[in-house]
């Protein structure tokens, strides 16, 4: 039997949740089977919109407001959706929840990618939680979030990530930047918005440099946050040693020229950029939060860094603070704090100083993030899940 999915998500931006998304349909399309994709886009943009088309999966963009749920209830009786697979919108039960299921979606499954740490239970949310079917989230950390603010139980499933191809690291990055090939780069790879904790891994750099003088800095990713964060490193004096290089379709390529890879995100549901640096058998040092206490295994592949460091930069366009986060030593609730700069600087320099070790953690990190995080495991345990809600649903209605 085919079971028919129907992913909907917004595709304004290619990070997070979405790239996710698109990375599975892409892998997904390589070696097809009985799952059937479809795609709901909320928001749309063009080079989005390519992608969807370049894969051949039917899609409706639509807010699905209710002066348009028949053009939707076409869409699910045209396709005969079993399944709507709804992606980080908790905030929303109207839209994808009561909506879709007076258009007679049979099925919905909800995928918590990130957005419980910004999300309380309301009236609404708490009557339409029985409308959903089944939740899924992408962390222990997310569960633990899920089950404290909105009362649901979820079943976690890590997300996959792809394994990319040797030949992808061709790009020089050295080279590019006119530095000597002995040079030792600290990366950070990832959104210039505050969860990402940029400003701690711009703190951590002056002390780096007192220990590793020849080290470099390379900030990969773009946000509101960049101009703040080229502004700081020239009031800490190491502008010149710090290089941005904006958003990079190509971030493999240049964690696999990278030395570490720096992960201080305050708050992080799964964070792929570990697994990616884990793909690039690099180790990384990152905070011991959330779900990223999940992905780095402390003195094995990496270091975990504890957070101590109060939160002040609030910039305009950046998001709000969570009122909790969860410990990634204790699993317990707690406030936000970045990760403690010092730590950073001395877990990086310990990398940097002992490269047989760092590329001990590199390896380790690779084949756990094989058996663990691959894109095929993730697609085995999402598949076998709409089998058997497609199973369960049809054994009811028997």
């Amino acid at each position: 039997m085919k079971v028919n999915v129907l992913h909907m998500a917004h595709f304004a931006i290619r990070y997070g949740a979405e790239k996710s998304l698109l990375d599975y349909l892409a892998f997904a399309k390589e070696a097809p089977n009985d799952i059937c994709h479809h795609v709901c886009a909320l928001r749309l943009n063009e080079s989005l919109q390519r992608e969807i088309k370049d894969l051949g999966i039917p899609f409706i963009a639509t807010r699905l407001w209710p002066w348009n749920v028949s053009e939707f209830a076409d869409f699910l009786r045209k396709y005969n959706i079993h399944i709507l697979h709804v992606y980080n919108q908790l905030r929303f039960p109207f839209r994808s929840r009561i909506l879709p299921k007076l258009a007679g979606v049979p099925l919905i499954l909800e995928h918590e990618h990130g957005m419980v740490w910004n999300t309380s239970s309301t009236p609404l949310l708490r009557w339409t939680n029985g409308l959903v079917d089944a939740n899924i989230c992408n962390s222990e950390a997310a569960k633990i979030m899920l089950k404290q603010n909105c009362g649901i139980d979820a079943k976690v499933i890590y997300n996959g990530i792809p394994a990319p191809e040797e030949e992808q690291y061709s790009e020089q990055l050295k080279i590019r930047l006119g530095l000597p090939e002995s040079t030792p780069i600290v990366g950070f790879v990832g959104r210039l918005n505050n969860p990402k904790g940029s400003e701690a891994f711009v703190k951590m750099i002056p002390l780096v440099k007192q220990a590793v003088p020849q080290a470099r800095f390379v900030v990969v990713g773009d946000g509101p946050m960049r101009g703040y964060l080229e502004n700081d490193v020239k009031n800490l004096g190491v502008g010149e040693q710090v290089y941005f290089g904006g958003f990079q379709q190509n971030a493999y390529q240049l964690m696999k020229q990278m030395d570490v890879v720096v992960v201080p995100s305050f708050r992080e549901a799964f964070g792929n950029v570990v697994i990616e640096a884990a793909f690039a058998q690099k180790p990384v040092v990152a905070s011991n939060v959330d779900g990223i206490a999940e992905t780095v295994i402390d003195g094995e592949t990496g270091y975990l860094v504890e957070c101590t460091e109060p939160i002040t930069t609030r910039l305009k366009g950046t998001n709000r603070l969570p009122i909790a986060v969860v410990d990634g030593r204790t699993r317990e609730l707690r406030p936000p704090y970045l990760p403690n700069p010092a730590m950073l600087a001395a877990k990086v320099i310990a990398c940097l100083q002992n490269p047989e070790m760092a590329a001990s953690m590199g390896n380790r990190a690779y084949f756990r993030a094989k058996s663990l995080f691959s894109l095929e495991r993730y697609r085995s345990d999402l598949e076998d899940l709409y089998r058997e809600l497609v199973t369960g649903c049809e054994g009811k209605r028997s």
